[in-house]
């Protein structure tokens, strides 16, 4: 959420962001926000005004004359009318904050969508990183990626004929956009896990397991509310404890930084890190007929999050370091990818003021595949969240929020399957996930 302060005093600048996101709609009319703003202050003075003056005639001594009895009633009515009159523009006005999307960090390109995201990082296990003549505009790269002399299968082909991928029984089972991922598929994946999670506990982030059903203001806090809530999946509330709304999460992000809701931390203490490993379940909507072959696009999936909050001069300098580990675990795995900043078009959920994607490189398909996300929200979600420090000063201030993907376990298989597929149909196993999978090599059954 913004500062109310600064819509005050930067209404032109919130307008620009709101236009260079190509945000259109009555929630997004700044003007007709900041008239709700003034009628809100106006009827707050009224109302605090008439309190002021009942009680004013309430610590009068003495009884009460006739006519201060009368006023008194009239009072509580005005009270009553103004109050009433409030609640409807405080609604109309928290409708409008809700909905005002999280100002850009400067760095932020212009643009509309995907083709005008910016590559700004390409590494390939031969080249390793590629110098900047190399790359740029949406993947300049991707001429310089690795190329197969032989006529490549995609991760699904791959995965039934290993036996590790079977989505015609999860069909059975759950539907469309559900898997069984098996034998060493399952295994890769738990090796995905503990290479990972020792490299955080390393780096001293606190070891999470966290709810995956949480109430409407984790989601609100994280502002997957009311953006994307046709993204997630509500739970009937009939067998719930105390009739509460739950909905399952879409990723850890919610209940990681849900931990720091309402709570004021010393600024001493600060960076917090922590992680979390959950399956994660999103409905996809819009997305029906779009990547739905094998495990690209899936309902449910599992990710190891890597979270923290810090100080807001460190939220830049922290960004970058969680994306140095990103770049640490797909270097490990030895994955060609590049890093693209996210155009103000295609900049995400409501939160972000600077996002970056990691997308691994595809040699069956000659494409980049979206791995994860790494996103600076400043101070947007605290403000929700209600998440503070307190500085050297004493002073109380909102921290800031940072949160990476980390390893999105799926899709990480899949780039894993394609790029290192042999034309047997075989695939060599990463060698740092070898003591997991125990096999050097999968080989169709």
């Amino acid at each position: 959420m913004l500062d109310i302060k600064f819509i005050r005093e930067h209404p032109d600048e919130v307008k620009k962001n709101i236009k260079r996101r190509g945000l259109e709609g009555e929630q997004f009319d700044v003007d007709a926000f900041l008239q709700v703003d003034k009628k809100r202050s106006e009827l707050i003075g009224e109302v605090e005004a008439l309190r002021a003056r009942r009680n004013e005639l309430s610590s009068q001594k003495g009884k009460p004359s006739p006519e201060v009895i009368e006023e008194g009633k009239k009072l509580k009515e005005q009270i009553k009318e103004l109050e009433e009159k409030l609640n409807e523009i405080e609604n109309k006005w928290q409708w409008y904050m809700d909905w005002f999307p999280n100002m850009l960090h400067p760095d932020v390109p212009d643009g509309v969508g995907d083709e005008d995201n910016v590559e700004f990082i390409a590494w390939t296990p031969e080249k390793g990183y590629l110098e900047k003549d190399k790359i740029g505009g949406r993947g300049k790269s991707s001429e310089f990626m690795p190329k197969f002399d032989f006529k490549a299968k995609d991760h699904l082909d791959l995965g039934e004929a290993l036996d590790i991928i079977d989505i015609e029984q999860s069909a059975k089972v759950s539907g469309s956009r559900f898997a069984y991922l098996k034998n060493e598929a399952a295994l890769m994946q738990y090796g995905l896990f503990e290479i990972l999670k020792n490299k955080l506990i390393e780096e001293g982030f606190t070891p999470m397991i966290v709810p995956l059903l949480v109430k409407e203001r984790a989601l609100y806090g994280s502002s997957h509310f009311p953006g994307d809530a046709d993204q997630v999946y509500k739970v009937n509330t009939e067998y719930v404890e105390e009739g509460n709304q739950l909905y399952l999460i879409g990723s850890s992000e919610p209940s990681l930084f849900s931990y720091y809701m309402d709570k004021t931390v010393d600024g001493k203490d600060l960076p917090q890190k922590f992680f979390a490993y959950t399956s994660c379940f999103r409905t996809e909507v819009g997305s029906w007929g779009k990547d739905v072959k094998g495990i690209k696009r899936v309902h449910q999936f599992d990710k190891l999050e890597m979270d923290l909050i810090c100080k807001p001069e460190e939220s830049d300098k922290m960004q970058d370091y969680l994306l140095e580990i990103n770049e640490w675990f797909f270097q490990q795995l030895g994955i060609p990818y590049h890093v693209i900043m996210m155009c103000a078009g295609d900049a995400g959920y409501f939160a972000t003021a600077r996002k970056y994607d990691l997308e691994a490189w595809l040699p069956s398909q000659q494409e980049f595949i979206e791995l994860g996300s790494n996103t600076n929200a400043w101070d947007y979600q605290a403000r929700r969240y209600n998440t503070k420090y307190i500085d050297e000063s004493g002073e109380r201030k909102f921290v800031h929020n940072v949160n990476d993907t980390g390893c999105a376990m799926g899709r990480t298989i899949i780039a894993i399957l394609d790029n290192y597929q042999q034309p047997d149909g075989s695939v060599v196993v990463p060698e740092v996930l070898r003591p997991y999978v125990g096999k050097d090599v999968l080989k169709p059954k």
